[in-house]
């Protein structure tokens, strides 16, 4: 089955129906978070604390590389999911002025939720669409994707192009 074609501008570029998209793809998945019992307004950053969940000596600075963002950024967020009970700083035994990251159980239960909403959404999707539409989108977005690249800086480049895409309001 293919998808109808929403009433409308027929005319919307690519570019503005992907981010939509994406943008209506996330709603979903808070919604399904929300459900859980994850009502926070403000998410936490998942990028973070699947960073502190793989590597248990992770630190700020490390945060704040493997994001590309400073250090004072990386510190700023990380105080704020401290702050909402999803990391504590932990002193390292061998050099007391750095501090480990680590997610808390609450923190490891939110990733739970979110990969099983997306792998749940993914699913309601392809009975939608068809295995052969789904796995079509599937072949777009990795033909649309930049070549070699596999990990971007999602909300950043979203962010950043809303408002070139005249999507800032939306």
């Amino acid at each position: 089955m293919v998808a109808d074609t929403p009433e409308g501008d027929p005319g919307i570029a690519l570019g503005p129906q992907l981010l939509r998209s994406w943008l209506g793809y996330r709603r979903r998945v808070e919604e399904r978070l929300t459900a859980t019992g994850f009502t926070e307004k403000r998410l936490p950053n998942g990028a973070i604390l699947r960073l502190c969940a793989k590597d248990d000596e992770m630190t700020v600075s490390r945060i704040g590389r493997e994001l590309e963002i400073s250090r004072q950024g990386a510190s700023k967020q990380v105080t704020e999911l401290c702050e909402q009970g999803y990391l504590t700083l932990e002193k390292s035994p061998g050099d007391g002025r750095e501090k480990f990251v680590r997610p808390t159980a609450n923190a490891l239960a939110f990733l739970r939720s979110f990969d099983q909403a997306r792998r749940e959404l993914d699913e309601e999707i392809r009975e939608q669409l068809g295995s052969e539409a789904f796995d079509a989108l599937s072949a777009l977005f990795t033909l649309l994707a930049e070549p070699g690249e596999t990990r971007v800086n999602v909300w950043r480049e979203a962010r950043a192009r809303a408002t070139l895409l005249g999507l800032g309001d939306q």
